[in-house]
């Protein structure tokens, strides 16, 4: 089990690598495309979709890996395809709903977010919410079955295709205006999901053909899931909805400093879009820990291996500390550097300086975050992400809006928000885990 946890994490890895690097390559030629407003537009269009894709998403596809592991690990694949099945339908339903919702709303959206140039974005990626909801039910039901190598596969499409289609997009609606030309860029993240999607639903309907479904059993599952999925559901409702408010107040923070709105555009575009890209890379990386951690900890839990247990959670937290330290060190150091290499553009080298040690916090968050929820401690995470959400709430208001401060304002309310974090899930699993 821990070989197979460590095997897993390393196959997503390196599926995350070529994602992200693909992800960071396609917004360098978009920066000289559309520019820090047009990168603003973007960021804007993908945060809408981030939240209502979290809604969508929050829960049910954690549910599917869990209760596919505890399956296999009782040794009755037929209720795991069964899982798998009734969780494709029921994401299915939600995302449409959620595509409809995003697609009528976009105007509300995109003012609510202070950036009404992003309706059309927002439209343009509407359809990716249905996608990746589907793909997300197949996806992990693979992850239960503690196979990666699916998911690594559908990432590595999904990046590759939306590199192309975006940047393709970009460039044909160039002359119509930085706002079409934005969300032609990210028109690409619907077309490289439905391709990621595609792949996934085949790949799953040719290697499990030969294992009978399990019937009769569709409402106990359908109960399992909303049991298992509707606490997380619930938290990511409130930390989305937090994200939400968090990016309209820096908005408006930014603008309370004495900046000009297109300056105020400007800052927050190079702060989401060339720092806070190199940011997320290691994260995102690191996030991986937690992807394959889940069905070895529930599987354990299964067959009550607390010795099983404790050596998952050693061996996943030694690993994700390493890593983790070593990413922020590097930004730290280097960050400038990195940026000159990624954007030719060092301007926000100081924000990604600040935020360097987020990184080393993020991923024991996420990774702590994990462990409790596979063991059943919904409550507890939900109670740290609040935490987080508040503080940086906070930091948009008081700290954003200091004319001295500004921008980096959010920064230094990111490292001590997820300090804060990490910090309380630290406690949280030391007094379960005994």
């Amino acid at each position: 089990m821990k070989n197979s946890f460590i095997q897993g994490a390393t196959i997503l890895m390196v599926a995350n690598a070529v994602s992200k690097i693909l992800g960071a390559v396609l917004k360098i030629p978009l920066t000289y495309i559309i520019h820090e407003e047009g990168m603003a537009v973007y960021n804007t269009a993908f945060s809408v979709y981030a939240m209502l894709l979290a809604f969508v998403m929050s829960g049910i596809p954690f549910a599917v890996s869990k209760l596919t592991a505890t399956e296999i690990a009782r040794n009755n694949p037929s209720g795991a395809r069964a899982i798998v099945h009734t969780s494709s339908f029921v994401l299915f339903i939600i995302g449409v709903c959620a595509t409809l919702v995003m697609w009528f709303g976009a105007d509300f959206f995109a003012m609510a977010m202070k950036e009404e140039r992003a309706s059309w974005a927002i439209r343009a990626v509407a359809p990716a919410v249905v996608l990746v909801a589907v793909g997300d039910a197949v996806k992990s039901g693979f992850q239960g079955e503690s196979n990666m190598l699916p998911t690594a596969i559908s990432q590595c499409i999904e990046a590759f295709i939306k590199l192309g289609a975006g940047f393709l997009f970009a460039l044909m609606f160039i002359n119509a205006g930085t706002d079409k030309s934005a969300g032609g860029a990210i028109l690409g993240v619907t077309v490289g999901e439905l391709a990621a999607t595609g792949m996934l639903v085949s790949l799953y309907l040719v290697s499990h053909r030969h294992v009978k479904r399990e019937r009769g059993r569709e409402r106990e599952h359908i109960h399992s899931l909303v049991d298992t999925a509707l606490p997380i559901m619930l938290m990511a409702i409130t930390t989305s909805a937090i994200s939400m408010v968090d990016t309209s107040l820096l908005r408006t923070s930014l603008l309370r400093a004495g900046l000009t709105a297109d300056n105020a555009r400007y800052l927050y575009g190079a702060y989401t879009g060339y720092a806070m890209t190199v940011l997320n890379l290691p994260s995102g990386l690191l996030a991986t820990l937690g992807v394959s951690i889940i069905p070895a900890i529930s599987a354990a839990a299964a067959t009550d291996s607390k010795k099983r247990i404790n050596k998952l959670i050693k061996s996943g937290l030694g690993i994700c500390c390493v890593c983790s330290l070593a990413a922020s060190a590097v930004i730290a150091l280097f960050g400038d550097v990195i940026l000159k290499i990624l954007f030719s553009n060092t301007a926000s080298s100081l924000m990604l300086r600040i935020s360097a040690p987020s990184v080393l916090f993020i991923s024991i968050m996420q990774l702590s975050g994990a462990i409790l929820q596979a063991l059943g401690y919904t409550g507890r995470v939900f109670v740290s992400a609040v935490a987080v959400g508040v503080i940086k709430l906070l930091a948009a208001v008081f700290l954003v809006s200091i004319p001295d401060i500004n921008i980096y304002g959010a920064a230094i309310g990111s490292d001590i928000a997820f300090f804060v974090g990490m910090v309380m899930n630290l406690i949280f699993l030391a007094e379960k885990v005994r």
